[in-house]
Parts: C-alpha cells; structure tokens; sequence
C-alpha cells in the first residue's frame, strides 16, 4: 500500500491535490452475501478487498510527503438498498469485475441469505448502512533554491 502513496505521490504535481474514499470494514451484510451466495467464490472475492484502518491510511500519506488537508469516518446517511434480489446480484457482480458469479446463487443459498436479512416481520432487507472514509491531502509546493549561476563567454 505504501508504493500506492509513492506513486501518487510522484504522478501529482506541487500543490496538487488527492482524494480518497475507503472502507476499513467488510459490512456482515457483503460477507454474507458472499459466503452464502457464492462459497465458491467467496476466499477470491475476499482477498479482492484492501480494507485498512484510518490510521494506516494517514501513516501512509504522511509518510509519502503529502499534507492532510481532511480525514474522516462518516457514517452513510442514506442506507444503500436494493429494490429486488437481480440489482443486488448484479451490484456484487459488477463490484467484484464478475467474480462474483449469480449463476451459483440456488433456490436454497438465496433461502438462507434472506434468512439472515430479516427485519423480524419476515420480510428481509436488502441494504445496509455503512460508514466510509473519507482523505483530502495536499502535495506541498517544494521550494528550489538556485545557486547563482555564471556565465562567462569569450571568443
């Protein structure tokens, strides 16, 4: 992750700026989709995810040179929600670049996950609320000092 920082770093010109959105945490919602979902698949969807803390993140930009301008967890407001079961296994196949495989998802895996999503009216819900982070970080002007430089031409 470090070389991540220093090739940013390097790509961002002085007094450029970088944002970034993490999550420091798998929600119980994600992993159970995928472990019930797709066992399959799940170890591969996993390893997938770079999940760092906070702390790690600013060490990391720090570390590189850059100057935090802001760094925040921020609970989502809104919750994310899917209308039906097909978005919610299209959202985990896009975000997994088609690991995530729906084809794997029967009658009884899909039974079981919803079992798990339930509200306690036994109608489940498809969503979840989740906190993310949030870096804004500034690449310092650097200063040059310039030696005097003498030019002496003859013929």
């Amino acid at each position: 992750m470090q070389q991540v920082f220093k090739n940013m770093f390097e790509s961002v010109k002085d007094g450029g700026k970088i944002a970034i959105q993490y999550c420091n945490q798998m929600y119980p919602f994600v992993s159970n989709a995928y472990k019930e979902l797709n066992l399959e698949k799940a170890e591969r969807i996993f390893q997938m995810y770079q999940l760092e803390s906070r702390a790690n993140i600013d060490q990391y930009c720090s570390s590189t040179g850059f100057e935090i301008v802001s760094s925040h967890e921020k609970p989502r407001e809104q919750a994310s929600v899917f209308e039906n079961i097909e978005s919610l296994l299209k959202y985990h196949w896009s975000t997994t670049h088609g690991v995530f495989d729906p084809s794997l998802v029967t009658g009884e895996r899909l039974q079981r996950f919803l079992d798990q999503c339930s509200r306690g009216d036994g109608n489940p819900r498809l969503g979840y609320r989740y906190i993310f982070c949030q870096l804004i970080a500034v690449k310092q002007a650097t200063q040059t000092k310039y030696d005097v430089l003498t030019l002496r031409f003859t013929s």
